[in-house]
């Protein structure tokens, strides 16, 4: 049997060092390690958003116009290195007003290179992992988590975990050990770390035989071919054939 060795981020996406979301995140790492066999290795990394410099999109088309990685020097290059590198990743972010907290949309809205210019995240295996407080809002946060992420990804599992008595109708207090507390939680976290491995196992085997698809099928995550000839300029926010003699 042909092994197949294989990467998993973690990437937590929240302000919080070592707070509840990364504790889940880490978790369904450790569930995605438990795979490690003689079928393959199972590298796992953790990174977490916790104080790290990572601004908002300027919308300036650097990017766009130099089809480059955007001009903004901060840590978020290093993490776009990091899930490029990976065969795997398991996004967590919190809950926050019923929705996804800001850090992952501000970094996701740094990739447009990637996902106009590239197939570096093309097929990468996905699983999302939420905490929050008050046990509301889980769902639309996934939800958006992966309306981030899947036209270039593929999302196979999510989980949820809460960090509140509140949730089983309790006063609003903090569980004494956080999420560590949430033991239907805990569960689903390591479950997704599994079934990320799992998936990415048979993605990763497929691939190194050939079983892809034909270059001239393959898209930018807008359905388009973005190679830039000789003929084209950019001007006034598009690429436009060039006037001759121009």
């Amino acid at each position: 049997m042909s092994k197949v060795d294989i990467k998993i981020l973690g990437l937590s996406a929240t302000p919080v060092k070592d707070g509840n979301c990364d504790t889940f995140v880490q978790e369904s790492l450790k569930g995605a390690k438990e795979l490690e066999s003689d079928i393959g290795k199972v590298q796992i990394e953790f990174v977490t958003l916790a104080n790290k410099e990572v601004a908002m999109c300027q919308n300036c088309q650097w990017c766009i116009e130099n089809k480059a990685p955007c001009k903004i020097k901060d840590d978020a290059q290093d993490i776009f290195d990091k899930i490029v590198e990976a065969d795997g990743i398991i996004f967590g972010a919190p809950t926050w007003g019923l929705t996804v907290s800001p850090p992952l949309t501000i970094l996701w809205s740094r990739v447009r290179y990637y996902a106009i210019f590239t197939q570096l995240m093309k097929n990468k295996v996905t699983g999302y992992l939420t905490v929050g407080f008050f046990g509301l809002g889980f769902d639309a946060c996934l939800d958006q988590m992966e309306n981030l992420v899947k036209r270039m990804m593929i999302p196979v599992a999510r989980g949820w975990g809460v960090t509140s008595t509140v949730f089983s109708g309790d006063r609003p207090r903090y569980l004494k050990n956080g999420v560590l507390d949430d033991k239907r939680g805990m569960l689903m976290a390591r479950q997704v770390g599994i079934r990320v491995v799992e998936v990415t196992r048979m993605i990763k085997y497929a691939t190194e035989q050939g079983i892809v698809l034909p270059d001239e099928y393959k898209t930018t995550v807008f359905g388009g071919h973005w190679e830039r000839g000789k003929d084209k300029v950019y001007t006034d926010g598009v690429w436009r054939d060039k006037e001759s003699g121009g």
